[in-house]
């Protein structure tokens, strides 16, 4: 964790580009110890997600948005409560959880994620905008790490501040192109070869809505595939893969 601070000023903070903010953060949360993490921001009006970055199990990925488990999950809950940050163990404990709950986190421990952190984001207006969790598979695995918790805690906060600065650029650049902000987010998944199973997952969309995303995506710049249509949007600078 040594010269970390100074790392996530000179080159997280001010990252050119989405994609070299995400490359340095997961850099920056490898030399930390963290290897699971979720974070994401809302829409503005909070109706649904704007960037997401998950490095979960896939399959757990998969299993939590099939089964809807953001509606009642504890963590997230709790993350829309409070703008502190939390340790799960705290919630695990609560005698007044649901037994739905209860096997939320049984199947997580299943996966590997048996404890973690969570760094909510609020606005001024005390409305959740985000979240960042880093899941851990031990519990000595989480002390180890949190021995450096103000180092982490500016981890988040700061690749929530290049995020959130970030899109507003895009938003800036979106205005001028053909196609929508979640068009552009569904080719970006479909450049890294996701499918549509993963890409609805990773979104909180049904897949259905983006197979017909993808399809306005086609028609808008004139291709007859997706892959057609990503490499299309990479060579527009419309998305960076």
């Amino acid at each position: 964790m040594n010269g970390l601070v100074a790392d996530l000023t000179a080159d997280l903070l001010w990252a050119p580009d989405v994609a070299t903010a995400q490359l340095m953060f997961r850099r920056l949360c490898a030399n930390a110890g963290i290897e699971t993490f979720a974070y994401g921001r809302l829409l503005p009006d909070g109706s649904g997600p704007s960037y997401t970055d998950i490095v979960y199990p896939a399959e757990w990925t998969l299993h939590y948005f099939q089964h809807n488990y953001w509606e009642f999950d504890p963590v997230v809950l709790e993350a829309r409560r409070t703008p502190l940050p939390f340790a799960w163990r705290f919630l695990t404990a609560r005698p007044n959880l649901s037994e739905a709950q209860r096997r939320l986190f049984r199947e997580a421990a299943d996966f590997g994620i048996q404890d973690g952190v969570t760094i909510p984001f609020h606005s001024a207006a005390g409305r959740i905008r985000g979240m960042m969790s880093m899941a851990f598979e031990s519990a000595t695995q989480m002390q180890r790490v949190l021995a450096a918790q103000t180092d982490l805690r500016l981890l988040g906060v700061y690749y929530d501040a290049a995020i959130e600065r970030l899109m507003e650029e895009k938003r800036t650049e979106d205005q001028a192109s053909p196609l929508s902000a979640f068009e552009c987010q569904c080719l970006t998944w479909a450049a890294a070869g996701r499918s549509l199973w993963d890409i609805a997952a990773a979104l909180h969309r049904a897949v259905n809505e983006v197979e017909q995303t993808l399809r306005s995506a086609r028609e808008k710049l004139g291709t007859a595939t997706t892959a057609q249509t990503v490499a299309r949007a990479i060579a527009q600078g419309l998305i960076v893969p």
